[in-house]
């Protein structure tokens, strides 16, 4: 029997400008495995931040990253490297992307065309990785492939759902709240993985959404003619199971508060969305600073973002750039 163990987790919820990005990564396993389990049986390739770095660290990407200092390389080492794993694991060399363009084709299948819709990333790339070493990523990345295997664990998919402003102020019209919207886009992913019939036996663990106790309203439409079952539901833990009927399929879906430290593909999740979230931005301020030497970047939360919006409202329009490519409504 195969089971698939998936987290769930976004980056960007509280900023004005950039976008908010939902991240999904799936583990497939023969046998059923604890959320935290990779952790050990995957060590010493990938385990939580350690002093001697020798593999690549799993963790709630606020543990790996520092926005002070500029360095990707916590991040981009787990993301990357994961990545070439489930490349290799469709037949494809097991390498990472290459670029900022080809880990948005991967991580979004191909729907990476919102980025034509804004000049900063229009004709613009980065080549990866930016701040991880990469003879280092290629090692840790071989020690991965092996321990892996001696788990008896796969790479089934690394993704992402960037909503840049646009998209965001669409969804957040179409939805009310940016609650709402980080609900709609995290039951995207979860639509999608019951769409897969082959995977018989599957599990989702995500952090709580914004504080929320009750699930079931919002999960049940999501799946229509299945037997519905709330396992779990009180202030710390939330937990459903979705049946097909007449059939052997099973989804349990889990929200737990600090999911990122209690699930090891929800802190792996975490780590994709705050990757992305940190590309975009990084071609964001290049584009900027490019026409506004003097600018001082920025990574878009709202004291900070006013501050930006501020520095550049005298030239923006000379730009021809509008305030509704830039500012989230909420």
């Amino acid at each position: 029997m195969q089971h698939w163990l998936s987290g769930l987790d976004e980056a960007g919820y509280g900023p004005l400008l950039g976008p908010l990005v939902i991240g999904l990564a799936t583990l497939e396993s023969r046998v059923a495995i604890a959320p935290d389990l990779p952790w050990t049986a995957l060590a010493p390739a990938a385990t939580p931040p350690s002093r001697d770095k020798k593999g690549i660290a799993v963790a709630d990407s606020k543990r790996l990253h520092r926005p002070a200092t500029g360095d990707l390389s916590g991040l981009e080492e787990g993301v990357l490297g994961f990545i070439a794993m489930e490349r290799g694991r469709l037949g494809q060399p097991a390498e990472p992307p290459k670029t900022f363009l080809e880990l948005i084709e991967h991580l979004t299948v191909g729907r990476g065309q919102y980025l034509a819709d804004y000049p900063w990333y229009e004709g613009a790339d980065l080549e990866l990785p930016v701040s991880a070493s990469p003879l280092t990523l290629t090692g840790k990345i071989r020690k991965l492939e092996r321990a892996l295997d001696r788990a008896e664990m796969a790479v089934s998919e690394v993704r992402a759902i960037p909503l840049e402003v646009l998209e965001f102020n669409g969804a957040l019209e179409q939805h009310g709240t940016k609650g709402d919207v980080n609900a709609w886009a995290i039951g995207r992913f979860l639509s999608w993985l019951w769409r897969h019939p082959e995977r018989t036996h599957a599990e989702a663990w995500s952090d709580r959404l914004g504080g929320r106790q009750r699930y079931g309203p919002f999960l049940a439409p999501l799946f229509p003619d299945t037997r519905f079952q709330v396992l779990e539901q009180d202030r710390e833990s939330q937990a459903y199971r979705i049946e097909q009927r007449g059939g052997t399929r099973t989804l349990e879906i889990h929200f737990e508060k600090e999911g990122e430290d209690k699930s090891f593909p929800t802190a792996l999740a975490s780590m994709t969305a705050k990757y992305v979230r940190e590309l975009h931005m990084r071609l964001f301020n290049r584009w900027w600073i490019g026409h506004l030497p003097d600018l001082k970047k920025t990574a878009g939360y709202v004291q900070d973002g006013r501050r930006f919006l501020a520095d550049i409202e005298p030239h923006r329009e000379k730009l021809g750039v509008s305030m509704a490519h830039l500012v989230r409504h909420r």
